[in-house]
């Protein structure tokens, strides 16, 4: 990784940035698409995919008091596959500029400490945790908000790296206990007893302080939250241009260096030995103890610990890095017939994988627009035409950034153009007359008989009845 190099063709490299937790190289880029700077993380711990997922579990967080996780991906740059993940810079004091260095105001301690422990149970509703808390993962900014950065993800990272006390509430809540202790006393809070305590502090305050002293609480965020109550957000907004004004902690000044005895070079030259040999995996006693005295040459050293070092080399080249391998407890919980088809696909790939190798293949090199394509062509016949090279040369670096798609306009087309076809259809449906079928309803025709009876004449009366 250099300065200049683009990831998820957005982020942009600019320059490295001290970071407190191992398995992480941070670094400082310029998000293109909203042109503010970000903290780019590159993980290169044992496990980067569970850092990648504690990130995506982060994400889902809505609570603006944490620092947004804004993209995480992994791509090969120089033939390097990294998994990277990006976040939120938070602007504003760092707890760690005071840890230590300040004693700060109860009223103004139990604000941060008490807002982190609020902002932390709408994680823990969750089930999410932060698992690694300390000063410099909290920010105040100078509009009065805090912001916890690396939640889940940091917690992932001092797992694997046998840090923290795990990622649970109670982790988190004993975590800002102690930064609490630091804040207020300037000292390490496990130097901190209950005489070394302001004695300025709320009931509730000390009797948080108390328990962290004591190491018997605070075990839930909620009674971090209940101690020191709510915010002070006007106290917290005066925090930067406050620093000054903070007493100092005063720091015990280390012995004169007259009175050491010893060769300071010698001393030091069987420091670095030693330590290279901590380094190179070297634990042998003897080993070590040879170092210290100057007994062990450097070149017996190098020889010792060349041996490691290709050992391990030689199995990283044999097995794919890609690949997930069980361990021998893991794999004993299977029976014979699946541990065999484990061994025989144990090298191959993991199909995500696979997938996403074959996604960035599709997708090497660099964009090219129909727009940019015809200027090459014109280009390439129509050579020194000062105009035309530099309508490629801005073709070319449109191409570069990835435009945002603003779908308002065409959704609302769309509709617009779903209205006007209704329209039509329901007027030609209204103004066509309705034409009658061929068949006509005739009423049937009664069935008349071939003659009617009519009723017979009555006789004619008699001349002797007149």
């Amino acid at each position: 990784m250099q300065a200049g190099a683009t990831l998820g063709r957005r982020f942009t490299v600019l320059r490295t940035a001290p970071h407190d937790v191992p398995g992480v190289d941070r670094w400082v880029a310029q998000d293109a698409r909203r042109a503010v700077e970000v903290n780019l993380d590159v993980v290169t711990s044992l496990a980067p995919g569970a850092v990648r997922r504690a990130a995506v579990r982060a994400a889902q967080v809505r609570d603006a008091r944490f620092a947004r996780v804004i993209a995480s991906g992994r791509e090969t740059l120089d033939g390097e596959r990294i998994t990277y993940v990006v976040t939120e810079r938070p602007r504003g004091v760092s707890l760690a500029a005071l840890a230590g260095e300040r004693i700060v105001p109860a009223t103004v301690v139990a604000s941060i400490v008490g807002e982190s422990a609020r902002a932390l149970q709408v994680a823990a509703s969750q089930g999410i945790h932060h698992g690694y808390l300390r000063p410099s993962c909290i920010t105040v900014t100078d509009a009065g908000r805090v912001i916890v950065a690396g939640l889940d993800a940091d917690g992932e990272l001092a797992t694997q790296a046998s840090l923290g006390r795990g990622r649970t509430e109670a982790a988190d809540a004993g975590a800002l206990g102690r930064i609490m202790l630091t804040l207020i006393t300037g000292m390490d809070s496990s130097q901190v007893t209950v005489r070394d305590l302001p004695a300025d502090l709320p009931p509730a305050m000390a009797d948080l302080a108390r328990a962290a002293v004591a190491g018997t609480g605070p075990s839930t965020l909620h009674q971090v939250a209940e101690a020191l109550g709510p915010a002070d957000v006007a106290r917290l907004r005066g925090l930067r241009h406050a620093i000054g004004e903070l007493p100092e902690v005063e720091h015990e000044e280390p012995e004169p260096v007259a009175a050491m005895t010893v060769d300071l070079g010698t001393l030091a030259a069987a420091e670095r030995e030693a330590a290279a040999a901590r380094s190179a995996g070297l634990t042998d006693p003897s080993v070590l103890a040879a170092l210290s005295q100057g007994q062990l040459s450097s070149e017996a050293l190098e020889q010792r610990a060349r041996a490691p070092r290709e050992r391990a080399a030689g199995e990283r080249r044999s097995r794919d890095p890609r690949a997930q391998y069980a361990t021998p407890s893991q794999a004993a919980q299977f029976s014979p017939r699946t541990r065999r088809a484990v061994e025989r696909t144990q090298d191959e790939p993991l199909g995500l994988d696979t997938f996403e190798d074959m996604n960035l293949e599709q997708n090497a090199g660099e964009d090219r627009s129909i727009w940019q394509a015809m200027l090459e062509f014109a280009q390439r016949h129509l050579p020194e035409n000062a105009p035309l090279d530099t309508a490629v040369e801005w073709s070319r670096e449109r191409a570069r950034r990835s435009g945002p798609l603003n779908s308002g306009p065409l959704l609302v087309g769309l509709v617009l153009t779903g209205l006007v076809i209704i329209g039509l259809v329901a007027f030609e449906s209204l103004v066509t007359p309705v034409e009658p079928g061929t068949e006509v309803s005739v009423d049937p025709v009664p069935a008349y008989p071939d003659f009617t009876y009519s009723p017979e004449p009555l006789p004619s009366p008699s001349p002797a009845e007149e």
